[in-house]
């Protein structure tokens, strides 16, 4: 499978696990210079392998008949930022979305699992999206390490060095937001589990 085929099977996949919504979210994986992006508005259900956009890391068009995300901004500055990057996962899911709207703190010591991949979270306050603004509201979290952002009254993103476990940092995040939404104080019920801390 190559980094193309990749990507529309992961777009796939994320929305097939309702991920994400109707035309939301925008998914790339890095290749060396360039940047393999899906394209603006369009239902990551119906993606095909010739919808993908290449670009460069300022953002040119390289490679495809599509406009890339409009969210490109947000993918390059990643990139640039993190040589450690080798994919981002920018999606709507509507649990995690919800602790975005309220400005929640993410229940991360609910599971054992969560403690050890979803550590380091950056909150990043709202600005429009697509904008130069929106990219550089996560910068102070690139900086510190950070590999998942919830924005605020608009859903996350999530990096890694590969798109597998940037879906699996993304499912697992759905999955302890949605736990935490059935608990009136998720706070009572955290086990805080100091032998996680080297894994």
């Amino acid at each position: 499978m190559d980094l193309k085929d990749k990507l529309v099977y992961f777009s796939k996949l994320i929305w097939d696990r309702k991920l994400t919504e109707s035309i939301g979210g925008n998914f790339s994986i890095r290749d060396k210079s360039k940047v393999l992006i899906t394209p603006t508005t369009f239902l990551k259900k119906f993606i095909e392998k010739n919808d993908i956009v290449t670009i460069d890391l300022d953002g040119e068009i390289l490679e495809g008949e599509r406009k890339p995300s409009s969210e490109w901004r947000m993918h390059t500055l990643i990139y640039k930022v993190r040589s450690d990057v080798g994919s981002i996962i920018h999606a709507h899911p509507p649990y995690a979305t919800l602790y975005a709207i309220k400005g929640e703190e993410i229940p991360v010591f609910l599971t054992p699992e969560s403690q050890i991949y979803l550590k380091n979270i950056f909150y990043a306050d709202y600005a429009t999206p697509g904008t130069e603004e929106f990219a550089r509201k996560i910068l102070p979290g690139l900086e510190r390490g950070s590999e998942i952002f919830i924005l605020k009254n608009h859903g996350v993103t999530v990096i890694d060095r590969t798109i597998e476990m940037a879906y699996a940092k993304l499912e697992m995040l759905e999955f302890v937001c949605m736990i935490g939404s059935m608990l009136n104080n998720p706070t009572n019920y955290y086990v805080i589990d100091k032998n996680l801390e080297g894994i």
